[in-house]
Parts: structure tokens; sequence; C-alpha cells
């Protein structure tokens, strides 16, 4: 090639907002985050930071959530932005290694990557974001803040499809006969579902399909009795639509 008409350099601005949340201002996707288009993650990191956020605003504006859940936004989004950033400057600055022996060895390590099925996998989960988790609460549940895998449910669905009502769902084992009298005291908040495969966990997945509460006790009145106490601090207080305190 030769005779360029045109000539430009090629610059990749890497930056992060400190804070996402500035009172009524939310910062979400490229407003809260850029950097190299190297792994393609941004698209994946901005859809991901509308469906923490617009699950929260909706249970805030509807009265069933504080207005403080909406700061659990910056705890949980900001640490996956600044991640991404490193992720993806890592790889712009492997792509655009010039020395020969480095180009060598960065082309070898990328082969060995991809002909090895459990890294291949795992870093395609970190690049496309479905390996995110959130920190859970001290003492909490070792799923809580875990992304919840799209489970078959018994009544034939899977959950992805249950959470497009855009609201909290409760997946429980079937041989718990008084968790349907949940649905009447949080109406129109929780729908509770069974799974198909044999499980003894309870969790409550929210809007975004991660995991805000779980159990395995195998006792039935205490799995009651502990997704009752999640739903009231999820939901708040049975029948007043309106949550007292914040999970977070």
């Amino acid at each position: 090639m030769h005779d360029p008409r045109w000539l430009s350099r090629f610059h990749s601005d890497e930056r992060q907002s400190p804070r996402y949340r500035v009172g009524r201002v939310f910062l979400v996707g490229d407003a809260a985050h850029v950097h190299s288009p190297a792994g393609g993650m941004g698209l994946n990191t901005s859809i991901q930071d509308s469906a923490n956020l617009s699950w929260k605003l909706a249970a805030v504006q509807r009265g069933r959530a504080p207005d403080t859940l909406l700061d659990s936004c910056q705890n949980e989004r900001h640490p996956v932005g600044r991640r991404v950033l490193r992720m993806s400057g890592a790889l712009l600055r492997g792509v655009l290694t010039t020395p020969r022996a480095l180009c060598g060895l960065r082309d070898l390590s990328a082969r060995t990557v991809l002909q090895t099925p459990p890294v291949a996998r795992r870093l395609a989960m970190a690049i496309s974001g479905i390996d995110i988790s959130y920190a859970a609460p001290v003492g909490a549940h070792p799923l809580v803040g875990k992304r919840a895998p799209d489970v078959p449910l018994s009544d034939g669905r899977r959950l992805y499809e249950a959470l497009r009502k855009r609201r909290l769902v409760l997946v429980t084992p079937h041989d718990t006969e008084h968790f349907p009298s949940l649905i009447t005291e949080w109406a129109g908040e929780v729908e509770i579902v069974s799974p198909k495969d044999a499980t003894k966990k309870s969790v409550l997945v929210r809007p975004d399909a991660y995991i805000a509460w779980a159990t395995s006790d195998e006792s039935p009145e205490h799995r009651i009795d502990a997704a009752r106490r999640a739903l009231t601090e999820w939901c708040g207080p049975q029948g007043t639509g309106s949550a007292a305190s914040s999970p977070h």
C-alpha cells in the first residue's frame, strides 16, 4: 500500500467515572466507562449496567424499595467497569505488540489458551461478563451475589422466561406446600416456581438474574421462615408494597 489519501492516529481512551450516582443523576454504559474495543466487552457491560439499574429504579419509583437501594449500583457495577478497563487494555497492548519475539510468544500463548477447553471457557465467560459476581453480605449463602443459571422449571418454562415479568422469582422445591401463601402476602412482587430437577436449595432471584438470597436448609418450615425474612428485606413488609430497609 502506498500514497494514502488520509492518515490518522488511533488513540484508545481508558477512563472511568469515580461515581455512578450523584443525587438523581446516574451514569451507565459509555457514560460511566470508556475503554478500548478489544474483546468487544463494552456492549455487554453497558447492557448489564442498565439491567442492574433499571429494576432498582422501578422498585424505588413504585414505592417497593427505599432510595438507598440505588446506591448498590455503585457497589456492584463500579468494580465491574474497572475490571473491563484492565482486561480490554491488556488485550489491546497484547495485539499491538511489535517485537518479533514477543509476537511469536503472544501467538503461541493465544493458540494454547484457545485449544485448552477449561481455560478457553473461563476466558469466554470473563469477556462476556457472565462470570461476574457481586459481593455478598458477611455470613450469606455462597450462592448470594452469583448469577443464576437458566435452569428448567417444573412448569415447562426456564428461569429466564419467568424473569421476563421483571419481578423477583423464588425458586424452591415443590415439596413445600405452604410456599404459595407467600404469593398472597407479596402479591405482584414475587413469583414462586419449582425447578424441574430435584434440589434441596431455595433461591430468590433478582430481575437482573442475580441471586439475592439462598438457603440449603432442608426443613420446609425453616425455608419458609427464611424466605419470608428475605422477601421482607427486599420487598418490604407483607401487604405494604414498600421496603422498610435496604438490603445493601
